[in-house]
């Protein structure tokens, strides 16, 4: 080869070499380096955590169910001897002299303001429920009324909301004029104390009686309208002690005692008038009140009793 050739061939080697080298290059630039990690998955593609699990809330037991029948028993078969009743004057005036007593006069205020016992506050019946306030449970108390009978459905009431401290003076304002004991027209500051707690129910039971009490207080005094009730069919219940009735007893009337009338409540009928009935008035008026709060509306008492009967020469019955 010429020289002239060979200078002539040496660029064309040189521009083919480069042209090689050129293209590996680009090859390799292609080609993702082996170092490199893969690109994360998406935040949505990603798998979701698992969700702690919720907490179980305990579930409060439920509240028992108010059972008025058994509020009203418990009172009635409690009862005391003396049937928390002050019989005697003279007893009465003791009481008022040697102790700290809060006195209710029951009757209405017309009644009240014309004369009263000294010392008495003024509650009439139909407003004892919501009076509550003015009346204390840690001193004694004592109820009168007219003749009564009133006293002896307020202190069944009050005994029956938690008033054990209450007690009836049965002879009530009649006796105590008819004895010439002195009467009041001054006017009587009345306390105040903490208001009771009541079960609401109950509360609502006996204010529900009481304030809806029709005239006459339920009370059946006169015997011929007694006698007129019996011909037309009343149920009579007489409410003294089993040996009380044994020895005589009006005639047709049944006999439960009053401490267990809660307890036999199937025996007495919804559908006709029923009257209570005892000795002397008192046991009647506190059973008639305990009825009517458990739902007994069509029940009445008769005060003159199996006393006021006998001593009419009406007809006696006996268990032989």
């Amino acid at each position: 080869m010429s020289r002239y050739n060979a200078s002539k061939l040496i660029p064309v080697l040189m521009l083919v070499l480069a042209l090689i080298l050129a293209a590996c290059g680009g090859a390799q630039q292609a080609v993702a380096p082996a170092s490199e990690k893969p690109a994360p998955l998406a935040a949505a593609q990603e798998a979701p955590q698992a969700e702690a699990p919720a907490k179980e809330v305990a579930a409060e037991p439920a509240q028992a169910e108010f059972d008025l029948t058994a509020a009203v028993d418990a009172y009635l078969s409690a009862i005391p001897e003396g049937y928390m009743a002050i019989t005697k004057i003279e007893d009465f005036k003791n009481l008022l002299s040697s102790s700290e007593v809060t006195l209710i006069d029951v009757r209405e205020a017309d009644d009240y303001v014309k004369g009263h016992i000294e010392g008495a506050i003024n509650i009439p019946i139909r407003s004892l429920a919501q009076n509550l306030d003015k009346i204390p449970m840690d001193k004694p108390v004592v109820v009168y009324c007219a003749s009564g009978h009133r006293a002896g459905m307020a202190v069944s009431a009050l005994q029956i909301l938690g008033f054990s401290n209450a007690r009836a003076f049965a002879p009530s304002f009649k006796a105590w004029s008819e004895a010439g004991e002195p009467a009041s027209t001054d006017a009587v500051e009345v306390a105040t104390y903490a208001a009771p707690q009541v079960e609401p129910e109950l509360l609502a039971a006996v204010d529900s009686f009481l304030s809806s009490m029709p005239e006459g207080f339920l009370a059946v005094g006169d015997i011929e309208k007694f006698k007129e009730a019996i011909a037309n069919g009343a149920f009579l219940v007489d409410v003294r002690e089993a040996a009380e009735y044994q020895e005589g007893h009006l005639p047709d009337a049944i006999n439960i005692p009053i401490r267990t009338l809660a307890q036999n409540l199937d025996k007495l009928p919804k559908d006709k008038p029923v009257f209570v009935y005892c000795k002397s008035g008192h046991r009647a008026a506190l059973s008639t009140a305990a009825l009517q709060t458990l739902g007994y509306t069509n029940v009445r008492a008769f005060p003159p009793g199996f006393a006021g009967w006998e001593q009419a020469g009406e007809p006696v019955a006996a268990v032989k």
